[in-house]
């Protein structure tokens, strides 16, 4: 009962970092890469040189962030998603329209800097500012929107495919963000801040019982030997999915029949969303770091060895389970370790990681696969490099003390 009174009292804000993570889709790489073969074709690409375009522009968002990611902590939710979405916005319009090669590294910038990068820090940044004790549960709900989007945007976007040209499709993407603006517009009127309960939810400390500022954290053996770990996940579901259409074709599989696996991938996120948000209210971001890799780690291994449909479905279980957990940590763990007061400023530094590790994924595979080396032989490297990240979250779980009201 007291779960339920959380979501029915706070449902106008959960509902606000939901819709953000749901309109980030338009910008995640999930969406982008349906198009890839069309984006090939229309500009002449090849898979290096469309991964490069999409690295260079994912990087450039990144750096990009850290300039401004900042203003999070200073700005009204209603100024801020407004602002972010119409910036999506206006890049969508420009990809429904665009014959440039150079353009399209430009749109590419555009879509991730918004898309990927803002809405989602945005979102994060509101969750760990707006609550405290159910912060965990927050971040859960708040990435159901990028969970739910991602079940249901390929089919419905492989289907568009088939009645409109790849470009006119994306006028779809143009009225799906209007109608989102609306109802943010509408429901962020005023501030969850005002009065003493959000105001008291607001104050959270981390190590040393401080809250730290980003210059402080960089001078932090804590913050980089979690940078492999916060790199792990989105370095490898990106490139997964942006190579999706080449690892279809070498599997043999039909593309068509793969996007029908995807919603149980979001399904088994959602679930693990809610679970791993509820642990971590109740004891600590701290106590999974070490281990919630390890389903991504037995996805890898298997995806590398796959062949049929089967046990597709119960890769993406694991990739589900484990991108669940991910979200839930990459969520969390910056105001647990590192308070909350500068923490627009802090999950800058997260977020250009996220953005950086997405980045270099794509382009370094798809030159590999030029070179020869097919995408499912570059599993198991994937895997090991998760290995790696587990050993240092490990290190960090056995030295670290949290202040108690911290976990």
């Amino acid at each position: 009962m007291i779960i339920t009174d959380f979501y029915i009292k706070n449902l106008r804000w959960l509902y606000i970092v939901f819709i953000l993570t749901f309109c980030s889709a338009f910008g995640q790489t999930f969406f982008i890469s349906l198009y890839s073969g069309e984006i090939r074709a229309a500009f002449k690409l090849t898979h290096g040189e469309w991964g490069l375009i999409y690295s260079c522009a994912t990087l450039s968002s990144a750096i990009l962030i850290l300039f401004v990611g900042g203003y999070a902590d200073g700005s009204s939710a209603k100024s801020l998603s407004t602002l972010v979405i119409l910036g999506l916005i206006a890049f969508i319009f420009l990809m429904a329209n665009n014959t440039s090669t150079w353009g399209l590294v430009l749109i590419i910038l555009g879509l991730r800097f918004f898309g990927q990068g803002m809405l989602g820090h945005i979102s994060m940044v509101f969750c760990g500012k707006w609550f405290f004790k159910n912060k965990g549960k927050a971040v859960a709900v708040a990435n159901s929107g990028y969970t739910l989007a991602e079940a249901i945007m390929p089919t419905i976007f492989v289907a568009l495919l088939g009645i409109l040209s790849w470009q006119t499709s994306w006028y779809v993407s143009i009225l799906m963000s209007i109608l989102i603006l609306a109802s943010v517009r509408l429901l962020a009127e005023t501030d969850r801040n005002k009065g003493t309960k959000p105001q008291k939810e607001n104050q959270q400390v981390g190590m040393l019982k401080k809250s730290w500022k980003r210059s402080e954290m960089l001078k932090s053996w804590v913050f980089w030997a979690a940078v492999p770990g916060l790199m792990t996940s989105p370095m490898i579901t990106t490139t997964l999915f942006f190579h999706q259409v080449h690892l279809v074709e070498i599997k043999s599989w039909e593309l068509s029949t793969y996007v029908l696996f995807i919603p149980a991938y979001s399904a088994a996120t959602l679930l693990s969303l809610y679970l791993i948000g509820y642990f971590v209210d109740n004891f600590s971001t701290k106590i999974i770091l070490p281990i919630f890799l390890f389903p991504l780690i037995s996805g890898l291994l298997l995806l590398s060895i796959a062949t049929s449909y089967a046990e597709l479905l119960l890769i993406f279980i694991l990739f589900g389970i484990s991108a669940g957990a991910y979200i839930v940590v990459y969520g969390t763990f910056f105001p647990e370790f590192f308070g909350s007061l500068y923490l627009g400023s802090v999950r800058t530094v997260g977020v250009t990681i996220m953005v950086f590790s997405s980045a270099i994924g794509p382009v370094l595979s798809g030159y590999f696969i030029d070179l020869g080396y097919l995408i499912d032989h570059q599993f198991k490297f994937f895997a090991t490099f998760s290995i790696f990240a587990s050993l240092l979250f490990l290190i960090i779980n056995l030295c670290v003390k949290l202040p108690e009201h911290a976990k």
